[in-house]
């Protein structure tokens, strides 16, 4: 059996040790976790009756926050856009949060004009229908009626034309590379440095969260599968943050 003095006083003290000295959590957690692992091949072996690390609370590890835009800026980025299929790309993403090859992988007939987005392709291939505002839905069926009048429903929802060498045109489903190009074109003409599409899906779960106060609400529309994906953005509204504590005066 190994010595008693291996306790969780004694790791805590460690911990406390590590802290002081300021090194960075990683690398204290990386520390613990090598004594953790020694204590479970310990407790297995019959050398500990228990894990000492087991109360210890690990340091948090430092999430990186989304970068985020405001919503005003969002309907400067639409004002911006040339095509009126330009404007209906950016407004899926911005107000239905849909990710640029989401965004791609839509048929025509996957649009219902009474009520958004019927499937929509995501990770791991799951499948989901997304509302989407009337504002939104006027914006998609705009580009359906003036360039899209006669398209089947079985057709990409949206498409690039280009020529050959041949000087055939071919017109196929667009890339997620040239949502990509068509955001960063948008970023550089309103002053937005490296403007990206998931940028427009962050800032459709900031605003839709600071709207309506439902974590589960903005959860259900981004499709997370684990709410504490959802719950970072919580961390990205210090105004609300700031009028919440201003109870402490009341």
């Amino acid at each position: 059996m190994l010595t008693t003095k291996f306790s969780t006083d004694l790791v805590r003290a460690y911990q406390y040790d590590l802290a002081e000295r300021e090194l960075r959590p990683t690398t204290v957690s990386l520390r613990l976790a090598v004594l953790a692992s020694f204590s479970k091949w310990a407790v297995r072996e019959g050398r500990l009756h228990r894990n000492p690390l087991d109360p210890i609370v690990r340091p948090s590890k430092r999430i990186k926050l989304p970068d985020t835009l405001r919503w005003d800026a969002v309907q400067t980025i639409l004002d911006l856009c040339r095509t009126r299929r330009d404007r209906a790309i950016v407004t899926l993403m911005a107000y239905g949060g849909l990710r640029r090859s989401e965004v791609v992988a839509l048929d025509i007939g996957d649009f219902d004009p009474t009520f958004g987005l019927r499937r929509v392709c995501g990770k791991g291939g799951q499948e989901a229908a997304v509302p989407l505002p009337k504002s939104a839905r006027s914006i998609v069926s705009d580009y359906l009626h003036a360039e899209r009048p006669d398209a089947a429903a079985s057709e990409p929802l949206f498409r690039v034309s280009y020529s050959t060498v041949a000087r055939k045109v071919m017109v196929t489903r667009m890339a997620s590379h040239r949502v990509w190009k068509l955001v960063r074109d948008l970023g550089e003409r309103s002053g937005i440095k490296a403007l990206h599409p998931h940028a427009l899906r962050h800032a459709c779960a900031v605003e839709l969260l600071r709207r309506t106060k439902n974590l589960r609400a903005v959860q259900q529309h981004l499709r997370h599968r684990d709410i504490q994906t959802t719950t970072i953005y919580a961390t990205l509204m210090p105004d609300e943050l700031a009028e919440a504590v201003s109870a402490f005066d009341a």
